[in-house]
C-alpha cells in the first residue's frame, strides 16, 4: 500500500469515528463490555472470598468500563449496517480508485 493510499485510508477512518452515531455505538458497546466484565469478575471474587468487597467492585467497574471504551469502542464504532455498507460516504469513494 502506498503512502498516499495509507493516508487516505487513515483520514477515512478518522472521519468515520467523528460521526455521532459511531461515537454513540462505540461508547455503548465499550461500556456494555466493561459492565459485563466487571459483573463477571465481581461474581468470581464473591465466590472465592465469600462476599462482595465494595472498593474492589468499584475499582473493577471503573477500570473495566474505561478499558472497554478504549479497546472495544473503536472496533464497534467502525461497524456499519448493511444499508450504510451499500452507500459509502463521499470521502470513501475515491480511495479504491487511487490505490
Amino acid at each position: 500500500m502506498t503512502a498516499l493510499a495509507h493516508s487516505q485510508l487513515l483520514r477515512s477512518l478518522l472521519a468515520r469515528l467523528r460521526e455521532p452515531a459511531a461515537l454513540r455505538r462505540g461508547v455503548m458497546a465499550g461500556a456494555a463490555w466493561g459492565i459485563a466484565l466487571a459483573a463477571g469478575l465481581t461474581a468470581l471474587s464473591a465466590w472465592q472470598c465469600g462476599g462482595i468487597c465494595l472498593d474492589e467492585t468499584a475499582w473493577l467497574g471503573i477500570t473495566s468500563v474505561g478499558t472497554g471504551i478504549l479497546a472495544i469502542g473503536p472496533v464497534a464504532a467502525l461497524g456499519r449496517t448493511q444499508a450504510q455498507a451499500r452507500t459509502p460516504p463521499s470521502s470513501d469513494r475515491s480511495i479504491a480508485s487511487q490505490v
